[in-house]
Parts: C-alpha cells; structure tokens; sequence
C-alpha cells in the first residue's frame, strides 16, 4: 500500500500524504489532520516533518508529495488559516480555518482501501523494532509508555514469527 501511495498520481496528493503518515510514521489521523505547513521545513538538507522535538527528515519521493500540499495549502491560504500557528492547515476542508476530522480522512483514506488503524499499528512495530523506544519518542511524538508498549510488542511478534518459522 505504501508503494501504491508513493508512487500512484492518480490519488489526491493529501491522501497520498495522510495514508504514508499513518504507513511509515505510524500517526494516529487526528494528529494528522492537525498538521499545518509550520510543521513543515524545507532547506539546503531537504525536507522535514517536526511531528515532535527532532524533526523528521522525509525521503523522495514523500519529501515532493509534502511539498505538494504544502504549495497548495499557501495557495488557499486565505481561507484555511485560523489555527495557533495561524499557518495553513496541510487538510483543509471547504469550510474556513477548519481542517479535515479525523473520521472524514478514515473514510477518505478506506474508500482507498487503507484501513488506518491497522496500518498505524504494523508501522509502529516494525518502527519499534528497529529503533529504540526513546527515539520512536522523540521523533514521532507518542508518550514514552506507548512507545516502550510497542517495543514490546515488537519483541514479542519477533519472537512468534522466529518460533513459527522453526515448526
């Protein structure tokens, strides 16, 4: 699905950008509609997402998909502002500063067949297993618990596949 999301232009570019958020950064959707282009930084070192304190340096070819909304975003920017970085909301709905709920992206992001809460769960797993659980922390911004929560769950499936594959 990710693959599909990549690299697939005929889907809208924000829910491209919603449905890798939830894949590869495992970000619940009402985090991810709270997004604005403050949240976005773009320099000399590329493209990064500050979705907590360490920002999060994004890959091509999501790094152009973010630059995408972001470009669309400031050019609605008259009608999506009104937030507390009064910055343009990266999911705008129609109605001024609101941005999309987090049940309008699900039922976007299923009517192309990603369900997102089973693709946020397998993305923090696989996160956990192979980065600590402070630096899923800091990067992604889920508490320490939850974040020491999916190590262990990580583990934990690790150990079963391991098992599985003996028998």
């Amino acid at each position: 699905m990710a693959r599909q999301l990549l690299n697939d232009d005929s889907l809208e570019t924000k829910d491209r950008v919603a449905g890798l958020m939830v894949l590869l950064y495992g970000q619940n959707l009402a985090r991810v509609c709270r997004l604005t282009t403050a949240h976005i930084t773009h320099d000399d070192q590329g493209v990064a997402l500050q979705l907590n304190k360490t920002p999060l340096r994004l890959p091509p070819p999501l790094d152009r998909l973010v630059l995408q909304l972001v470009d669309i975003a400031h050019s609605n920017e008259h009608r999506v502002m009104s937030n507390e970085q009064n910055a343009p909301w990266l999911f705008p709905t129609q109605r001024p500063g609101k941005p999309l709920t987090s049940r309008q992206l699900a039922n976007r992001l299923r009517t192309i067949g990603l369900p997102s809460e089973a693709g946020r769960c397998a993305a923090l797993l696989d996160l956990c297993a192979q980065m600590p659980p402070g630096v899923v922390q800091r990067l992604l911004g889920v508490s320490s618990f939850a974040a020491e929560r999916w190590a262990a769950g990580a583990v934990r499936a690790a150990y079963a596949a391991e098992v599985a594959r003996r028998s």
